[in-house]
Formats: structure tokens, C-alpha cells, sequence
């Protein structure tokens, strides 16, 4: 028996552990591409895409034992790219997902072996492998009964009743291995870890991130905001990410809520949606054009619109898609965005507008130019429709 046998389920073909796979004896690895065990190896791209100079990346590459020294541990010790391995455990994904390990593992954390840092979070307490009962979802019905049947227990019932029957009344070891597909699940430290270090998934997937190098002005990575929590205690990190994107972007979108979009199921509802915006953005006609006179060709305004519009703040959305349409912004994203947000409350004749407005400061060489024409088009007819 292995070292750490002990850990694996029983029966599980799981990842050979070692002393090199949890990083105590060698400093490469979660780097090196020979520690992948043979069984990975098919979930990641050739060597020779993970290799430098054949990099996709610019520059070389950051291994997360570089990481380790240039980047501060949560307060239960784990680092970011450990702590985005916890998001993906969470989606039930890992390991050996069925369309691979994304390049990004390495590029972006400095994870070359991901197997055996997922066994390294395992031995730490913050992932388990799910049990075989997890895997019974995705059997059909007909093939719960079976289970069932060959139990000699009861076959009556819904789906979740079946479920709940084979759980509780199967022992775990007795049920079969049709469709297990193990993956590891948080453990209450996990939860509590990605929880409380949201901000490693957040800015991962944050629209306005940029590169590290600093080429386009100041940076904005999940490096820069680990680093502002030297004692690894990032509980508060929507207010410190707020704040930061309010002063950067004019919107705090990680303290935003999404709000649920309002039901139009009923055409009284709809019209009374449509006619509360419209006395909205009469009421900020001045706003708007004085916002219009403000220096700038509307770039700013138009982004600021589409993160407002993306953690559904509408009515402030539009004042700034106005602005930077009064501006004359040439950007044909400015004018989609509008329009759909338009048609989202049914006010057709002010997308019209819109899009009339597009087709003349869009360049009719760009590439989405025949988008805006088709959108026109088919505003038309809902206007002709309604008439």
C-alpha cells in the first residue's frame, strides 16, 4: 500500500499520490510534466503547447511556486490558483473534465500537474470525491427500478423518490458502477475558503481585467487585489473590489445584485414598464445633455452603460448609452446594447431612433454595420405590428 493509499475511496483509480505531487520535496512540482500521472495525461494539450518560446503567451510564464513567493496564502493557507481549483471542484467538473484541463491552469496559475495539486487540496481537507450516490442523477428512471428491483426493494414512485430509497436503504459499497464518473466536491472548509476568497473567481472572469505587465496603464488582476490582503483575511473583498471599480469603471458591480428581470407574461405589465421608463428618461433629459457637452467622444459613458446594464441597473444604463450616443460614439456595440435594452421594455419607437443614430456613426465598412441594418428592419415591423 502507498504512502497515501489510505485516502483513496475504496475501489477508486485515483491519482498515484507521492511526497513530489504535495510539493515537500520538490519545488517543480506542480510544473514539471512528468509528474502527470499516465491516467491524466489524455486531458491535457502536447508538452509542446505548455512549452516556452512555443508559449501562446507574450512572456514566460509564472510557476505557482513563484507565485507562492510573490503572493500572500489565504488565511487558511492556500493561494490563488488553489483557490480557483475550489471553483471548479464546486461545479463538479474534477478531475479529468471531459473537454480537458484549459491551457489557463498554466498560463495564468502556473499549474502544470493539476491531478496532483487537486490531491494535495484533498489531503488538506478541502475536497472529497463524491460519493457513488451522487452519480445515481443521471440515471433514468428505468434504471433506478433496476437498482431497486435487484434489492429486492419497492420500484414505486417519482424520481427523487427512487433516489432517496437507493440512499438510504443500498449501502454505498453494494451500489453498482454504471455511469460513476468520480469527481471531487468541497468539504465545509472548502466552501468556507472559496467563500471567503471570492474575489480569486470573480476577477478571473472579470470583463475589464488586464495583463500584469502594466503596457496600457495601471493594472487590475487577481495579483493586485490579493496583495491588498497581506494577512490573507479577504472576507470584506466585495467592498475593496467596489471600490476599486467604482473609482476605475464609474460602477461597483461586485456589490451589485442582479436583479431579476421584470415578468411581462401580461401586456397591461408591460406597457406599464414601458411607460415608467419613458417618464424616467424625460425626468433626465438635463443630465443628459449636460453629460453630452462633457469632454470625451463617449467611450467611457458607453462602458460604464454596459456594466451597469450587465448587473441590471437599466435606467442608468440608458443615461449613458444616451450620453454617448449625443456624443456620437462610433462604436456599433453601443448601439446593439441600446437597442436590445430598448426592446427589453417594448419601447420600439425609441430603439428605431437608436439605430437610425448607429447607421450614421458607424462606418458602413465595419464589420457589424448589417447587424444594426437587420435590427432596424425588424423593429420596423414590430412598429408596423403594433400599429
Amino acid at each position: 500500500m502507498g504512502m497515501f493509499d489510505f485516502l483513496k475511496p475504496k475501489g477508486q483509480n485515483s491519482i498515484v499520490s507521492n511526497m513530489k505531487a504535495l510539493g515537500q520535496n520538490s519545488p517543480n512540482s506542480f510544473v514539471d510534466a512528468r509528474s502527470v500521472s499516465p491516467d491524466e495525461r489524455p486531458f491535457y494539450q502536447p508538452d509542446s503547447y505548455y512549452s516556452y518560446p512555443g508559449t501562446p503567451m507574450a512572456k514566460r510564464v509564472v510557476t505557482f511556486d513563484e507565485r507562492k513567493r510573490n503572493s500572500y496564502p489565504s488565511a487558511r493557507g492556500l493561494y490563488v490558483g488553489e483557490i480557483m481549483l475550489l471553483e471548479y471542484c464546486d461545479k463538479g467538473k474534477y478531475p479529468k473534465p471531459k473537454a480537458g484541463y484549459p491551457g489557463f491552469w498554466w498560463f495564468k496559475y502556473g499549474i502544470r500537474d493539476i491531478g496532483h495539486a487537486l490531491e494535495s487540496l484533498e489531503c488538506r481537507g478541502f475536497i472529497k470525491w463524491t460519493s457513488k450516490a451522487e452519480g445515481l442523477k443521471n440515471l433514468k428512471v428505468d434504471e433506478l427500478k433496476q437498482i431497486l428491483e435487484s434489492a429486492e426493494l419497492p420500484t414505486t414512485g417519482k424520481k427523487a423518490e427512487l433516489l432517496e430509497r437507493i440512499r438510504t436503504e443500498i449501502p454505498e459499497e453494494q451500489l453498482p458502477l454504471v455511469n460513476y464518473d468520480p469527481k471531487y466536491e468541497l468539504t465545509d472548509l472548502g466552501k468556507a475558503e472559496l467563500f471567503d476568497n471570492g474575489y480569486v473567481p470573480y476577477m478571473h472572469n472579470h470583463k475589464h481585467l488586464t495583463t500584469e505587465d502594466g503596457t496600457f496603464g495601471s493594472t487590475f488582476t487577481v495579483w493586485d487585489i490579493n496583495r491588498l490582503f497581506p494577512d490573507g483575511h479577504a472576507e470584506n473583498w466585495r467592498k475593496v473590489v467596489g471600490g476599486i471599480e467604482k473609482k476605475k469603471f464609474g460602477v461597483d458591480m461586485a456589490n451589485a445584485s442582479i436583479k431579476e428581470k421584470p415578468r411581462q407574461n401580461k401586456e397591461q405589465d408591460a406597457l406599464e414598464l414601458r411607460d415608467e421608463m419613458r417618464r424616467f428618461l424625460k425626468s433626465k433629459q438635463l443630465i443628459i445633455m449636460q453629460g453630452i457637452q462633457t469632454k470625451g467622444d463617449g467611450f467611457e459613458e458607453e462602458m460604464q452603460g454596459i456594466d451597469l446594464k450587465s448587473v441590471g441597473k437599466d435606467k442608468e444604463a440608458l443615461i449613458k448609452f444616451y450620453i454617448a450616443i449625443g456624443k456620437r460614439f462610433d462604436a456599433p456595440a453601443l448601439y446593439r446594447e441600446s437597442a436590445i435594452l430598448l426592446r427589453r421594455y417594448k419601447m420600439y419607437e425609441e430603439e428605431l431612433d437608436v439605430l437610425k443614430k448607429g447607421l450614421r456613426n458607424v462606418s458602413s465598412r465595419n464589420s457589424h454595420w448589417d447587424e444594426l441594418k437587420k435590427r432596424k428592419a425588424k423593429v420596423e415591423e414590430l412598429i408596423k405590428k403594433n400599429s
